[in-house]
């Protein structure tokens, strides 16, 4: 994520409040002037590890949510270059599209398909230790991030039409958008990317089927904020495509905002911003260059024949011509905005009248369709780039303009809610309605994105009730007057408001939003009623209202008569019932997927800002293990109850209670930190020893032969160490460095630094393990069960051939022979023209100590693999990647599309069962996938 969501736990979770209600810990975070804290981590923990940074300095704050994990993925992907061309990701998706229409007639004839897992329910279950203090407080069915949505002209019981964008899971429709459960469609399995930014039904065609579609995410964020590859239009309510539309202007970039001027079909204008590409299980770290510089530079588009040709309008200044797309502009160096145009609306009264407000430059408008250009309103902080204006406007009685605006940034300055009734002419007047105190009635609209307003922001005035808006934002934890502020509504022209984060039907567990917003539309016959989009998916309100201004009675909110007194009025008027319309979305974006030794169907999965998943009995249903963001995953070989996850960073965290919630141990002190770790770091469970487990990170490998418990018992390590309720007063977890040598120290020659990327066991020997650091370099250890683990020795393999200096994003051992493995490579061959290849089968000779290297890439083309697994029964190999999953034969050079039934998906993990015959993968954006191998 460009600059994204979160700041790292540790200073996250710099202030922290434990509130105990009926016995039972219930915690909430305080916002942290520089970003966003969340309570998407157990408070004792978060304690815990905020005096662990301040205790050893070399303790890093590891960039936590959308910002840091994409540009931790980008940097996979591009290394050693600093940026990726369009050109290379075209050539990358021609070389994929060409295997899959290679798949051999053979497979075809057996029925090899790829059928969805899920979850088409993904269930955050009733616990105790979420309620309304801290993050979403009751039982709800949740989906992916959801990052627009659009509703058809009317919405009735009969029908109501509702159009979403997961990000990564293409676009989702249903017709029955009011119904106690929505029936949804998927809708992109043509498109050439699922990566979707915005959606617009076009107000010219009475039928309402006629929308555009923008794919790549306009967040400037890093997890899954891809690059898209235009525009695409549908005429039947997105059934089928023409597209991608102006790919050489609008391709390679992230599309926030689409309008078709009304009384003009052919008149469109398109919102574009910096995007990127690339994800994998494991990754990187952020990169300042530009992501894509070969893409048009981005900024505001304009077509006036349907599409056939674009203009470049404006980039938030004066003069467009002054605006490259130059790494200086990116850097927020000139004059135009450093990532583009994010939101644009046409006047109410003249739609010759444009408006635009771009990240860091503010708001301007065009009075004659975008040929020339006036800022109405500064940008809050220019000198920050993150800096976010969204805005909306609407006709007063008067016949003149009035815009809402709220913008913010990264947190460097509170953010600001403001109005102007006349913008249409001069120089218009903005009053600042928000206000710090929570004596004014403007402390309702106060500072409500917090640090992420580039992330979660968004205004809503309905057509035709210009005294109405909706404001959306993020979290406010740590408060207690009213009910987190996320999303509030304002009946007299932003004044005041009230909250509409929680609805009214309980005080300690009622249902509510998901902690970061991103957009929302009304019913048009109710605009009391709101469907909502956010982190976690898409609410729906009852467009109803009821006053729960006792509530703020409760001792437990430790209110003052000033603050009970705020929280009265903005708890007078709160929806009766928000409810999830969820049900049957398959959009959670997953990074990795463990199975369940004793059980071949049960898995676990982490998934960004939605924590770690594992699937139940009941088939598409999976339960909620752990909040956050979720990383690695798994099981133990010995021990059927075990379970591990990780956040991010080497955040691992251990559990001896089949994943219960409250049952979470923490255990990775001496690992977690690290400067230079990777996003989502490397950790496995050993596949042949029980309770022994492996580490990655910006130092070495690491390892522990007690689950991280040590010494202790489990009664005693779930005191000090539970993640809920610990003391912490010791350290948690054993882990140990392997070997004398760090595999990212000088010692070992070139390609130094970086971090581990990888880390395998075989269950050929219980002393066999390969790891990879993320410049390339490749070890094998021999021993790597010696005691002490210092003893352990790595042998480096890598120099032992001409090998890509590349980003190894995946080994697999043999299980039959610990000294041979095959190796995949992120990254772009055109990067390393001299050691080119993708895919590798590498034998060790213990005998002569060097290793032998063979290129298996065949004409798999310039693809960077994200995953690669074996099937030891025939030989095979299937390898992830941006664009789905491909096959390599046993004994073939040529690779094919593993099966069909996969749109185009970011394949960001596989993990693979030989002997059951199953293959599972890990999308981000549409759940979870399996094959059953023939």
């Amino acid at each position: 994520m460009a600059f994204k969501r979160r700041r790292t736990l540790l200073t996250l979770l710099a202030g922290l409040v434990a509130v105990v209600i009926a016995g039972v810990g219930v915690f909430f975070l305080l916002e942290e002037e520089s970003g966003k804290a969340e309570p998407e981590m157990p408070v004792a923990l978060g304690q815990h590890l905020e005096q662990l940074r301040e205790a050893a300095p070399g303790h890093e704050e590891p960039g936590e949510g959308p910002a840091s994990a994409a540009d931790a993925e980008f940097q996979k992907r591009a290394y050693p270059a600093d940026t990726i061309k369009v050109a290379q990701v075209d050539a990358a998706k021609a070389a994929a599209d060409k295997a899959e229409v290679r798949t051999l007639s053979a497979d075809k004839a057996k029925g090899r398909v790829w059928k969805p897992l899920g979850p088409d329910q993904a269930l955050y279950p009733d616990t105790d230790l979420r309620n309304s203090f801290s993050y979403v407080p009751n039982e709800y069915i949740a989906s992916g991030r959801t990052t627009a949505i659009a509703i058809g002209s009317s919405c009735t019981t009969l029908r109501c039409r509702l159009y979403v964008t997961p990000s990564g899971g293409g676009l989702w429709r249903t017709d029955n958008a009011l119904d106690g459960r929505p029936r949804w469609k998927y809708l992109g399995a043509s498109l050439g990317v699922n990566a979707a930014g915005a959606v617009t039904v076009d107000s010219n065609d009475r039928s309402g089927n006629t929308i555009y579609l923008g794919t790549g995410e306009a967040n400037v964020c890093g997890s899954g904020c891809v690059a898209g590859v235009g525009l695409y239009k549908s005429t039947d309510g997105g059934d089928t495509w023409t597209g991608p539309i102006g790919k050489a202007e609008l391709g390679g970039k992230g599309i926030g905002d689409i309008l078709v001027k009304p009384g003009s079909p052919k008149t469109i204008y398109v919102a574009t911003t910096s995007a990127m590409r690339g994800m994998s299980s494991v990754c990187c770290k952020p990169l300042p260059e530009r992501r894509v510089p070969d893409a048009a530079k981005w900024g505001l588009y304009k077509s006036t024949n349907g599409g056939r040709t674009w203009t470049f309008i404006h980039n938030g200044s004066a003069n467009a011509a002054e605006c490259t797309g130059s790494q200086t502009e990116f850097t927020n160096g000139s004059a135009c905005s450093p990532r583009g145009v994010r939101h644009i609306a046409l006047d109410p009264v003249n739609p010759g009248i444009v408006y635009a407000s771009s990240y860091a430059r503010g708001i301007w408008r065009s009075p004659d369709g975008g040929a020339t250009w006036t800022q109405i309103k500064p940008s809050l902080n220019q000198a920050v780039l993150q800096s976010r204006a969204a805005f909306d406007v609407t006709r007063l009685p008067n016949g003149k303009t009035r815009m809402y605006v709220n913008e913010g940034n990264n947190g460097t300055n509170p953010a600001v809610f403001s109005r102007s009734d006349d913008v249409a002419t001069g120089t218009p007047a903005f009053t600042t309605l928000s206000s710090p105190a929570v004596a004014q009635p403007g402390f309702a609209t106060y500072n409500l994105c917090g640090g992420q307003c580039w992330y979660d922001n968004f205004v809503h005035t309905p057509p035709g009730r210009p005294d109405m808006v909706y404001v959306g934002g993020s979290y406010a934890y740590g408060e207690n007057v009213a009910n987190h502020r996320a999303v509030v509504l304002s009946t007299d022209a932003g004044v005041s408001a009230t909250d509409m984060t929680f609805d009214g039907t309980d005080p300690l567990h009622p249902n509510g939003l998901h902690p970061d917003q991103h957009d929302i539309v009304v019913n048009p016959a109710n605009p009391f009623q709101f469907f909502e989009t956010n982190d976690g998916g898409i609410m729906r309100s009852s467009g109803a209202f009821v006053n729960r201004s006792t509530w703020c009675d409760d001792p437990a909110r430790g209110l003052g008569d000033t603050e009970k007194a705020r929280c009265r009025q903005m708890l007078s008027r709160i929806p009766s019932e928000i409810r999830g319309v969820n049900d049957g979305l398959s959009t959670l974006q997953f990074l990795s997927l463990s199975v369940d030794p004793h059980n071949s169907s049960a898995l676990q999965g982490g998934t960004q800002d939605n924590g770690t998943w594992e699937s139940g009995t009941s088939p598409g249903r999976w339960l909620n293990t752990m909040i956050g963001d979720g990383g690695q995953s798994g099981f133990d070989t010995g021990v059927k109850e075990f379970r591990f996850h990780n956040f991010y960073d080497a955040s691992t965290e251990v559990n001896f209670n089949n994943g219960n919630i409250a049952d979470w141990i923490w255990t990775a002190d001496p690992i977690y930190g690290q400067p230079g770790t990777q996003f989502y770091a490397p950790i496995i469970s050993d596949p042949k020893v029980s309770k022994t487990m492996f580490a990655g990170t910006a130092f070495t490998a690491y390892r522990t032969k007690t689950a991280g418990l040590g010494d202790r018992t489990l009664a005693e390590a779930d005191r000090i160490c539970n993640s809920w309720t610990g003391t912490y007063e010791a350290v948690c977890g054993d882990w140990a460095e392997l070997g004398p040598n760090r595999l990212t120290a000088a010692v070992w020659g070139d390609r130094a630094g970086g971090a581990v990327a990888a880390i395998e066991r075989t269950v050929a020997d219980t002393s066999t393990a390969w790891s990879a650091t993320s410049t390339g370099r490749v070890f094998l250890s021999r021993n790597v069960d010696a005691e002490p683990a210092s003893s352990v020795s790595w042998t480096r393999l890598d120099d032992d051939a001409p090998t890509p200096n590349r980003f190894p994003s995946s080994i697999y051992v043999d299980p039959a022979n610990g000294n041979h493995a095959w190796i995949s490579y992120s990254g772009f061959n055109s990067n390393t023209t001299a050691t080119p290849g993708h895919v590798f089968e590498v034998t060790y000779n213990p005998g002569t100590g060097t290793s032998s290297w063979t290129d298996l890439s065949g004409d798999l083309g310039d693809v960077p693999v994200n995953d690669l697994v074996r099937d030891d029964v025939t030989g095979d190999l299937y390898a992830a990647n941006d664009f789905g999953v491909l096959r390599l034969p046993s004994g073939s050079t040529g690779w094919t599309g593993a099966a069909a039934g996969m749109p185009n998906l970011e394949v960001a993990g596989l993990t693979i069962l030989p002997g059951e015959r199953l293959l599972y993968a890990a999308s981000h954006g549409l759940g979870a996938w399996k094959l059953t191998l023939n």
